[in-house]
């Protein structure tokens, strides 16, 4: 069977499952394209087509986008609305046993478990509809906004905390850490 390398799958055969899933994949994109244009179309139609945006605002955005797809794609909250749709398989990287979250089933449920465990591909729909809320409901949208932009800023620092500590340990010589540093 002929290999495809262009499609993240090197080494791996290309079958009528690939070709579907490259459809689904197409279908989705369209969908996105389409909601934009529709957004954009009813943003010129009420005549709030934003032209500019503050820098604090897109700042909030980016934040709050960050966030809210780290919620959805990898959280524990949001197991439910994964696991229909993704399987966790064990894979050895650099010696280490490491969970791989995939595609679960075959046609759009699978497509939908692919996009559901890739953080980039949430992270752009994410974006793409805070954005929408943003700028079509910007009074009761922008408090959601800042919330999960505060959540993710308070994230960070738990996270830099975290690194901090296990630093000065590495540093007092108290050794690294299994997880590492």
């Amino acid at each position: 069977s002929r290999l495809q390398a262009d499609n993240g799958r090197v080494g791996k055969p290309w079958n009528k499952e690939c070709s579907v899933m490259n459809r689904y994949l197409i279908l989705i994109d369209a969908v996105f394209i389409l909601l934009y244009i529709f957004v954009a179309g009813l943003l010129y139609y009420l005549g709030v087509l934003p032209r500019t945006i503050r820098v604090l605002d897109l700042i909030l955005l980016g934040l709050a986008s960050a966030r809210l797809t780290d919620i959805i794609s990898t959280d524990e909250v949001m197991k439910w609305l994964r696991e229909p749709f993704i399987q966790m398989e064990h894979e050895k990287v650099a010696g280490r046993e490491v969970e791989v979250r995939m595609g679960r089933g075959r046609g759009f449920r699978r497509v939908f478990g692919e996009l559901l465990s890739c953080p980039w591909c949430v992270g752009v729909w994410v974006a793409a509809g805070l954005s929408y809320a943003y700028f079509l409901f910007p009074q009761p949208v922008w408090l959601f906004i800042l919330i999960l932009a505060v959540a993710e800023i308070g994230s960070f620092l738990q996270t830099l905390s975290t690194i901090m500590v296990r630093f000065e340990k590495y540093l007092k010589g108290l050794g690294v850490p299994e997880e590492g540093i």
